[in-house]
């Protein structure tokens, strides 16, 4: 019998290739919408219009490493989200805040509670043993 030990997984959000912040867990939420294309004073659509997919991510404990400041991490836009878990990176890019619930405990590094950004596009690789 084989017993199979889960790696850690990492949770992590680059500006410019640059690790800025990072968080203790992320929850994936995928949307995909279709939109039906009515002839005028038809009830029966003609065709359907399939829009890419969105993503709406939700993340726990989010802290900052080291240099950039609050506001700064506030401010950020079109950044991405980066996940490993057991060997597969997964990249959320074209990134946006949603909602930032701040958390202010002294001395733990914590800026946020629980942070939601959306993002346009997911790609996903495996990582180099």
């Amino acid at each position: 019998m084989e017993l199979l030990v889960p790696k850690r997984q990492s949770v992590s959000i680059e500006l410019n290739g640059e690790r800025v912040a990072c968080a203790s867990a992320v929850k994936c939420v995928c949307v995909k919408e279709r939109r039906a294309i009515r002839a005028f004073g038809e009830v029966e659509a003609v065709a359907w219009l399939e829009r890419s997919p969105s993503y709406r991510l939700e993340l726990s404990q989010l802290s900052v490493p080291g240099q950039i400041g609050r506001s700064s991490l506030w401010e950020m836009s079109d950044f991405r989200l980066v996940t490993v878990q057991d060997g597969v990176r997964t990249v959320y890019s074209g990134c946006e805040w949603q909602e930032l619930t701040e958390r202010a405990d002294a001395g733990d590094g914590f800026l946020a509670e629980h942070a939601v950004m959306t993002a346009r596009k997911r790609s996903r690789e495996e990582e180099p043993v």
